[in-house]
């Protein structure tokens, strides 16, 4: 990680946490919200894509073993720079078998996951995202009405970009200190679309010819 990513990571000692007959090894990550065209101009490339695979096992690096994981993205939509083909995205922490490696925060994935991921550093960094969790935008689906709209890691409609800059809550119901007493109900209704937020992703950086 180099200055430009501004944002901090506290590598504490390895909190072992018991999962059953397990054990799960905890990474205490901050990070530094960026505002929207942060986000846009610290990434490789943006893509809409949809999650095919998901596949974690043990790998040495730097003298030590680790879990790593890797997502496999069908890559839906190129939204801004040239990712690769195929795009597999690889980062720090998973589980094999009974033990979980977990960097806290970190967006975890399952095969059929459609998300706008903004990648920087895939393969190189604890995270491929920029900024981990805040390089992660989910496209979720209305069910009242079917409209398709965008919502932030934790499943907080995002209804305009600069809530981008805002911290992301984990915990259910937090995120309503970042937006008010508005009903969950309305802030769907008024978050972007796919396409709205890709056109403002353009914006800032378009797709390579």
């Amino acid at each position: 990680m180099t200055d430009r990513f501004r944002y901090l990571s506290r590598w504490c000692a390895l909190v072992l946490v018991l999962l059953g007959a397990g054990a799960a090894v905890a990474r205490s990550t901050t990070v530094v919200p960026p505002a929207f065209e942060e986000l846009v101009l610290e990434s490789d490339y943006v893509v809409h894509g949809r999650v095919t695979a998901v596949e974690s096992f043990w790998q040495e690096r730097g003298g030590s073993r680790v879990i790593v994981t890797q997502v496999r993205v069908e890559v839906l939509e190129v939204i801004a720079g040239e990712p690769p083909s195929p795009l597999v995205l690889t980062m720090l922490g998973g589980t094999v078998g009974e033990q979980s490696m977990v960097l806290e925060g970190a967006p975890q994935f399952e095969v059929g996951d459609e998300d706008i991921l903004f990648v920087q550093g895939n393969g190189r960094q604890v995270s491929p995202l920029t900024r981990i969790m805040h390089g992660r935008y989910r496209v979720a689906k209305d069910v009242a009405s079917g409209r398709e709209f965008v919502a932030r890691d934790n499943g907080e409609p995002l209804t305009d970009t600069t809530e981008v800059a805002q911290p992301l809550h984990t915990e259910e119901g937090a995120a309503a200190t970042a937006t008010g007493e508005v009903p969950l109900a309305v802030r769907v209704e008024r978050a972007l679309s796919p396409a709205e937020f890709v056109q403002r992703i353009r914006a800032v950086k378009p797709a390579a010819n």
